[in-house]
């Protein structure tokens, strides 16, 4: 009878024990989609800013983050080819893809193009995410901006990171 009961609760343990990897994998799925979703709807509102002004206007936007810091968002764009980003036209560099270079040092990026946003989170908790963009004028009424986002300070493994950076781009003008 004694021994029964050892074995019970021994496969007891077993399944407890499995249950709580379950929980604990879980619990960080959640944190890493919660943050990939965080860098991608920060990449779609700079995008969106971007889009919403004439493409042959030259403002700058401001955007609050969450410690109160104000960003300005530069939407003046040049040329493909010219301007201050390597293959594309004003901001980040862009790689032969059409994507945001990530190799690029943060303050290499021409002022205006690029930012530290802090996000705010559940009980106080902040993440500040890298945001880049670039805007290549296309003709005197259409552009393209390529924006691109993630955390920053995420883990690194010989320069690669575990967390793939959100890419969007888009064409619009008026």
């Amino acid at each position: 009878m004694l021994i029964e009961l050892l074995i019970a609760m021994v496969v007891l343990a077993v399944g407890l024990g499995g249950l709580m990897v379950l929980l604990v994998s879980a619990m960080y799925t959640n944190n890493v989609a919660r943050t990939d979703t965080t860098s991608t709807m920060l990449a779609e509102h700079v995008l969106e800013q971007i889009s919403a002004q004439p493409a042959n206007a030259a403002n700058n936007l401001d955007v609050t983050d969450c410690a109160g810091t104000d960003w300005n968002i530069a939407t003046a764009g040049a040329a493909k080819g010219g301007g201050s980003g390597a293959n594309g036209g004003n901001g980040a560099n862009l790689t032969g893809a059409g994507q945001v270079d990530w190799t690029q040092a943060h303050g290499a990026i021409p002022a205006g193009y690029a930012m530290n946003y802090v996000a705010c989170g559940t009980g106080g908790r902040q993440m500040i995410y890298d945001v880049r963009w670039n805007v290549i004028t296309m003709t005197n009424y259409t552009r393209m901006v390529f924006v691109s986002a993630r955390p920053k300070g995420s883990p690194t493994v010989g320069g690669l990171r575990y967390v793939v950076p959100v890419n969007l781009r888009t064409i619009g003008g008026m």
